[in-house]
């Protein structure tokens, strides 16, 4: 019964060192929501458990962990789903050759591998050491920054078609060495063998993850230029409306004394009618000037009046209730936060049939505490689900959030999103909690 449920521990490790790679080597855009993982996860439990005390055979214990990772790409990819499932076999190569380095190093002080593996049982919790420390310390240490270097991220073909041949030949490789007893070939050969294959093993892992962090560091950067790129150009078009504002307030002040002295003649000399018109007439040139939004953060200032520009031509209005100030925050992840939750909101919007379309924006700050919050409606009140996307692409699931959260949690703030009811609309509803410091310069 132990050495059962030693199995079931051992097969979870490697259905969970399958999913790691799959996600961090591969970038598969595999289940987005603990839910779904907390699920996943049980169902691969309550199976194992299962085939445990209905069949004796260890085999399909270590099956699962294959048949289940295979249905998770199958069925998370939005295309080429069978070729997907291909990767199992490179991504099981990789493993093996991890887990028989060990045994290789032991073999060169050994009779034979047959010998070694049958006695390997007695240092195995090793391996289960080894995983557990290095699981840990991933999701303490290393997993967020590698989720903020792979959104976004794909691989390329030639990158792809590398670690696929890389992982297979690492397969076979390891089945060789695993062999090595067949070959009947003199003892000091076979050692030559083995031990030239560590070096093989070692330099083709470590040459895989050198290729995807270097990849890594790339598109990082590259999304870099396009914030920066995209910050210099909201500036110069706020810039260019601020021109354009003063432009049309100087003209209509200039004026200002003509208009004051003809209201001031028609009113004496009793032409009410016509100074109605005349006032409203003025009045229209004055609103005809393009109003700017404010918010007390030139940075942001630039970036809302971007947007402000494309709701307008979408007859959306954006509404500012309260005053941001200054923050100490990079403007590249000013721009991350504000340019992803007013596009998620004007988007909403705009495919809306909402006829009262607004995008409501307000600020409060109490001691270090800036609370942010974007709120719009979506629908009239049904449906209770909160989709992370109203876009068809799921492969692109959600990442304007998931942005959004990267920034945030960059300043060990909290970002969190719900739907509320408010009379007969549904509302989305953005919070942002930033955690400032010496905010006055």
């Amino acid at each position: 019964m132990l050495e059962k449920a030693y199995i079931v521990m051992g097969c979870t490790e490697l259905l969970l060192i399958m999913i790691l790679i799959g996600k961090y080597i591969y970038f598969e855009q595999l289940l987005h929501h603990v839910r779904s993982w907390s699920i996943y996860l049980i169902l691969f439990l309550f199976c194992e458990v299962l085939v445990c005390f209905m069949n004796n055979e260890s085999l399909a214990l270590i099956a699962l962990p294959f048949v289940f990772f295979s249905g998770l790409i199958f069925f998370t990819r939005k295309s080429k789903k069978i070729r997907g499932i291909f990767i199992t076999v490179p991504i099981t190569g990789m493993i093996f050759s991890l887990l028989i380095l060990p045994v290789s190093l032991i073999f060169l002080f050994s009779e034979s591998m047959v010998f070694t593996i049958d006695h390997s049982s007695a240092w195995m919790w090793i391996y289960d050491v080894l995983f557990l420390t290095g699981f840990v310390l991933f999701f303490w240490k290393v997993k967020k920054h590698f989720d903020e270097s792979v959104i976004n991220r794909t691989l390329s073909n030639w990158e792809r078609n590398l670690i696929n041949m890389t992982g297979l030949f690492l397969f076979i490789f390891t089945m060789l060495i695993v062999c090595v007893d067949e070959f009947k070939i003199a003892s000091f050969y076979s050692k030559c063998f083995v031990g030239s294959g560590i070096f093989i093993i070692v330099f083709l892992e470590a040459s895989i993850i050198a290729m995807v962090i270097q990849g890594n560091g790339k598109i990082y950067f590259q999304q870099a230029a396009v914030l920066n790129e995209h910050y210099l150009k909201v500036q110069l078009e706020h810039f260019k409306a601020y021109q354009e504002t003063q432009k049309e307030t100087r003209r209509v002040y200039h004026d200002m004394k003509n208009h004051i002295s003809c209201v001031y003649n028609l009113i004496q000399q009793g032409r009410y009618e016509e100074t109605g018109n005349y006032l409203m007439d003025l009045n229209a040139q004055i609103q005809n000037i393009k109003k700017e939004l404010y918010t007390g953060n030139d940075i942001v200032d630039a970036i809302m009046n971007e947007k402000l520009s494309i709701a307008s031509n979408n007859n959306i209005s954006i509404s500012i209730d309260g005053k941001l100030g200054y923050l100490p925050v990079n403007p590249i992840d000013l721009c991350t936060i504000f340019s992803n939750a007013a596009d998620n909101g004007i988007e909403a919007l705009r495919d809306s049939r909402i006829s009262d379309k607004v995008l409501e924006i307000r600020f409060k700050k109490q001691g270090e505490m800036q609370w942010i919050m974007f709120r719009n409606p979506v629908k009239y009140r049904g449906a209770a689900f909160l989709p992370v996307t109203s876009k068809g692409d799921y492969s692109n699931h959600g990442f304007g959030l998931l942005n959004i959260r990267m920034a945030v949690e960059k300043y060990k703030g909290h970002m969190e999103y719900r739907l509320e009811a408010d009379g007969d609309l549904t509302y989305f509803v953005l919070e942002i909690l930033l955690f400032v410091h010496n905010t006055t310069r």
